[in-house]
């Protein structure tokens, strides 16, 4: 799965909500460049799960903070949440594509921040060269039952 399986027309009529385009844009915005330096990226999206922005945090290696996402996150998650917007996540890194204790923190770190601002996460990604997988969802009461 790349950017370039996704279909032709306008970019901001994709549904997000959508796994498959949600990685399909994840690859898109998180340059290759940015995961050998570690990055964080983000898609920002409307009411209707169609992206308006992409962000990129960039120079953030392996074993950097999740903190340092989560600065960007606090000053951007309420503006989201002022238009009942969700956003879409990725950390970009060099290596394999397998999650390691530090991209479980940052996704952990990303679900946390957006129940704090009441802001739908539609989804958080590991992006490597080897391309882009998407974490498991955030588990509700209801599952645990």
């Amino acid at each position: 799965m790349s950017f370039e399986d996704l279909p032709a027309g306008r970019a901001r009529d994709l549904d997000l909500a959508d796994h498959t385009h949600a990685a399909d844009v994840i690859d898109l915005i998180t340059f290759e460049e940015d995961r050998d330096l570690g990055c964080f990226t983000a898609m920002l999206c409307d009411r209707n799960d169609h992206g308006l922005q992409p962000l990129c945090l960039k120079c953030l290696p392996p074993g950097t903070p999740a903190e340092e996402m989560t600065d960007l996150l606090d000053l951007v998650l309420p503006l989201v949440a002022q238009v009942d917007g969700a956003i879409l996540m990725a950390r970009g890194r060099p290596g394999r594509l397998r999650p390691n204790d530090d991209d479980r923190a940052w996704h952990q770190r990303a679900i946390e921040a957006c129940r704090e601002h009441g802001v739908r996460l539609l989804g958080f990604h590991l992006a490597t060269h080897d391309g882009v997988l998407r974490l498991p969802d955030a588990m509700s009461a209801a599952d645990v039952a």
